[in-house]
């Protein structure tokens, strides 16, 4: 791996973590509330046989408790889980394979830019990087969405499945 792209990603995520750590100290939510989401392990780390209350395995993308309204989710997606604490949410999408993940991620990105709300930052060198977005919509707080759509490899997986993950810092 060269070392351009290692220090490209490292310059995303420093621009990605100095915008979240610039932005508003509260949003004015309820942090109480942000926390009900899902508190649990990815399903491939999880205790088989043990469910939450709450539990929004295969789900589909809509609207989810803590996650604001105006960070668009793609349409159509299994959520296996996300978890909100202060002002982060993530989101994992089901087990994917490699076509899925890139179709997924070349989806969401364009209904972000379709949006004309998020404005991407830096440029990923490759479909593989992760990439990361700044919400530049009209928001009546003030405050603003730092977005990171990143995807992983399940270790160990005989069928070589995929998952993405969707950050939110505000």
């Amino acid at each position: 791996m060269s070392r351009c792209r290692s220090k490209g990603r490292l310059a995303l995520m420093v621009a990605t973590m100095m915008y979240a750590l610039t932005g508003c100290a509260s949003v004015g939510r309820d942090v109480d509330t942000l926390a009900t989401g899902d508190q649990r392990a990815p399903s491939d780390q999880r205790v088989p046989g043990q469910q939450h209350p709450s539990s929004v395995r295969g789900a589909v993308a809509g609207h989810l408790d803590g996650w604001p309204e105006a960070v668009l989710l793609p349409e159509g997606v299994e959520i296996d889980g996300y978890r909100c604490s202060n002002r982060y949410c993530t989101i994992w999408f089901g087990l994917m394979d490699l076509d899925q993940v890139m179709a997924l991620k070349r989806n969401y990105v364009k209904l972000l830019k379709d949006s004309e709300k998020w404005e991407q930052l830096g440029t990923p060198g490759n479909a593989y990087e992760h990439e990361a977005f700044r919400y530049t919509g009209a928001m009546p707080s003030g405050c603003g969405y730092t977005l990171e759509i990143r995807q992983g490899a399940i270790p160990n997986d005989y069928y070589r499945r995929y998952r993405v993950f969707a950050s939110l810092t505000w």
